[in-house]
């Protein structure tokens, strides 16, 4: 088998991560402020009460965490996907779903096998479909890496994945984007 190429996407914030970076009141009202629309250290002031230091060093400290991200044009915006991003990482390290019969398959934060029971593998492969990002192309061997991180047999869990429509590869076979 080849070796797998290793993931090169930055970290999501952790559960933790999170509740600490909103446990401080300007940072919640930043927060808040950013996600109902504004984009500037200045409109996040002006929304919040907070002095603009302050509002500055809130963006700041958020923008760090990943929760919220700066572009040139749209200004500071709330990561979509930060919370989802969270929760899945949570699932993978500490193996558990909620009742789901999902967690019996996942030890610290790796899968023991591929569930045969439909729904359940359905949750179980569901959660690794989220390493993948909607939109984006993947060659084989990334696929392969990402599967790897997974499951030794990533070969089994690259099939499944594939056979359950959670990813769609080209023509060719070389190719793969998430379903």
């Amino acid at each position: 088998m080849p070796s797998p190429v290793p993931d090169e996407r930055p970290s999501p914030p952790s559960c933790g991560d999170i509740v600490g970076l909103l446990a401080q009141r300007d940072r919640r009202a930043a927060f808040a402020a950013v996600e109902l629309g504004a984009t500037t250290p200045r409109e996040v002031a002006e929304a919040t009460g907070l002095r603009p230091a302050a509002a500055a060093a809130a963006l700041h400290r958020l923008t760090a965490g990943g929760l919220v991200a700066l572009d040139d044009q749209a200004g500071a915006h709330v990561v979509e996907d930060a919370f989802r991003r969270a929760v899945a990482a949570e699932v993978r390290i500490s193996g558990r779903r909620t009742g789901d019969g999902a967690g019996a398959y996942f030890r610290r934060g790796r899968l023991t096998a591929i569930p045969g029971a439909p729904e359940v593998r359905a949750r179980v492969l569901a959660v690794v479909a989220e390493t993948f990002t909607a939109g984006e192309t993947y060659s084989e061997p990334k696929v392969n890496a990402l599967c790897a991180e997974w499951l030794d047999d990533w070969v089994s869990l690259r099939r499944a994945l594939v056979d359950d429509g959670l990813l769609h590869r080209d023509a060719t076979g070389t190719a793969y984007r998430r379903a």
